[in-house]
């Protein structure tokens, strides 16, 4: 049975930086607020590993970073001229109502951290501040918890109540106990980030597997350009007890290390210009840039012997380490300390691209609302606000989107009436949730999860093709059948590993089914979006957003969102496109 709780203003699922902001701006508004927390209310998300705690920021435009003392490097600098970089930076198919929202409000919420405590730790450029992801979460989860908001920890969200077409609650497990549990609320907002676990090669943590994308595309919101997916170009392979670790792509975007083929050579010169080049190791352009050009050289068989490239960090002489400890002390301690004694010993680290951020997600209007009343959502889980490319801080997203998340809930909850719960909808649903204790002889979840991870490997790489696309989706429609079929060994609700995989496995099949339907859909390379049997961005016919919506199956290529600035007209080559956005970010003229 699932046990009815008290009912809230607003309840928030996610309690990393969005969350915690997104409970902010509720609370401040004046409504009962709960936060349901998969683990610790703030240790646990995506929030807590950016930067990896060497190396993370907030962006905000040089003229405010002035005003606020921090930098005086880059005051001439606006949110017009920042504006004008995210949407190029995005390709042009960011949501612009989304971006002007980002660049006019980012100061305000850098400027109430500061007064909440958080630690500037110094500059990583012009607009970005250093900052420790844990300190982000300290500084929210102060202010929250002055702020009377309630925390449920320790619970995994697994869908959304609905009544007449309107959320009015959620529905969780209590991983402790095993127990189910309805939560009403005026309106929800859903701040649960990226969906990283589809692959099994990925810069997340753990608890991210597309639950909030999941549960709002299953109630009827909307998803928008699921196919935008960054990869973190130089994420661990080998030596395996470190795979995932993202310390290489720190190295080089501070500017050490070298990347090397299996025959010792550096490559990216193969596939980038020297100007593009140099911005994809100079800057956080990075991401689609390496990633491009690995993946690339993986293709054409001149990658490790691993399954990525090599990542070698110098030793000699030896004032570089001198100079590398200087720049990141935390290399002395624990795992980094032990990562450095293989650069020590003269060997290099295997790397490759992996999931890192999800440019896609549910569909929001400026005031974070989705097309279904009540629902709301923020940071990464939302989609719109960097188009085809995320060039800026992500941090600043969570920050940005969950205070207006937040707000504008309060508003929604405190006009609606009070929330119903619809006792047959819960018995349809505790049947589907509890399904595989009833069940056996089925397949387990793990094995699914694993032939899932075969489906994204193959398919849903940093380049793309049809023929590969439509495998996939053959391929999810029959693991989708098969999960009904689920059975358990054990039979203990609490803590139990494979009911939790069965309840993931709900939410990554959608969230991989909308990737891949999304990325066959778009006919061209934009972005982090590259289709080889598609070469060309085009500006002409595919300047579109991907809309996908489950009620009815509907698939929609939406115009973009272009309200104050527009791209040339006409049709390029990948790389010829990238050429002439790094042109008019450098304010240069473009040629015809």
């Amino acid at each position: 049975m699932i046990h009815t709780e008290t009912a809230y203003d607003v309840v928030v699922v996610g309690s990393g930086g969005g969350g915690l902001r997104a409970a902010i701006g509720a609370a401040q508004a004046g409504a009962r607020t709960l936060v349901v927390c998969r683990g610790k209310a703030n240790r646990s998300g995506a929030t807590l590993l950016a930067g990896a705690n060497i190396s993370a920021d907030i962006a905000c435009d040089g003229a405010t970073l002035s005003r606020l003392g921090i930098s005086h490097s880059n005051k001439d600098d606006t949110p017009d001229t920042w504006f004008r970089d995210v949407v190029r930076e995005g390709f042009y198919l960011n949501n612009q109502d989304l971006v002007r929202l980002f660049v006019d409000t980012a100061g305000d919420r850098l400027e109430e951290l500061l007064q909440w405590g958080l630690t500037v730790r110094g500059m990583e450029g012009e607009r970005e501040v250093s900052v420790f992801g844990s300190d982000i979460l300290d500084a929210l989860y102060g202010r929250a918890k002055t702020l009377g908001v309630e925390f449920l920890p320790d619970t995994l969200f697994t869908d959304l109540l609905q009544k007449d077409g309107q959320v009015t609650g959620v529905v969780c497990v209590d991983l402790a106990s095993g127990a189910l549990k309805a939560i009403p609320a005026g309106a929800v907002v859903l701040c649960t980030g990226g969906a990283h676990n589809l692959f099994s090669e990925n810069s997340g943590s753990t608890d991210l597997c597309g639950e909030g994308q999941a549960a709002a595309f299953r109630a009827g919101a909307e998803l928008v350009d699921m196919e935008m997916i960054s990869f973190c170009p130089t994420v661990t392979r080998f030596p395996t007890m470190y795979k995932g670790n993202i310390l290489p792509y720190i190295f080089i975007t501070t500017g050490y290390g070298s990347l090397l083929n299996k025959y010792g050579k550096t490559f990216t010169h193969r596939y980038l210009s020297p100007k593009v080049e140099q911005l994809a190791l100079d800057s956080e352009w990075n991401k689609m840039l390496l990633s491009y050009a690995i993946q690339s050289e993986i293709l054409s068989g001149r990658g490790a012997k691993d399954g990525g490239v090599y990542f070698s960090l110098p030793s000699h002489p030896a004032e570089i380490m001198e100079e590398l400890y200087r720049d990141l002390p935390p290399l002395t301690t624990g795992i980094y300390a032990d990562i450095m004694k293989i650069f020590a010993a003269g060997r290099s680290l295997t790397v490759q691209p992996a999931a890192h951020y999800f440019e896609g997600g549910i569909r929001v209007a400026p005031d974070m609302s989705t097309a279904l009343p009540g629902l709301f959502a923020a940071g990464e889980c939302a989609g719109g606000l960097f188009g085809a490319n995320r060039v800026s801080a992500a941090t600043t997203e969570m920050l940005v989107e969950g205070a207006a998340a937040g707000r504008s809930a309060a508003a929604f909850a405190q006009g609606a009436a009070a929330p119903v719960v619809d006792s047959a909808a819960l018995d349809q649903l505790e049947e589907e949730l509890l399904r595989p204790f009833g069940r056996t002889g089925g397949p387990a979840p793990h094995e699914l999860k694993r032939r899932l991870h075969e489906i994204t490997g193959s398919s849903l790489t940093v380049i793309r093709r049809e023929e590969e696309l439509k495998k996939a989706l053959a391929g999810l429609k029959e693991l989708e059948a098969q999960l009904p079929l689920v059975s358990f060994t054990d039979r203990n609700r609490t803590y139990n590993r494979q009911w939790r995989e069965y309840l993931e496995l709900r939410n990554m099949l959608p969230c991989a089914w909308a990737i891949t339907r999304s990325a066959l859909l778009r006919r061209e390379s934009r972005g982090v979006h590259v289709r080889s049997d598609c070469p060309q961005t085009d500006n002409s016919r595919c300047l579109y957003n991907i809309v996908l919506s489950h009620r009815g199956g509907v698939e929609t290529l939406v115009p973009a969102v272009l309200t104050h600035t527009k791209p040339r007209d006409g049709v390029w080559r990948y790389t010829e496109y990238i050429e002439q956005v790094v042109e008019e970010l450098d304010g240069e003229e473009v040629r015809p």
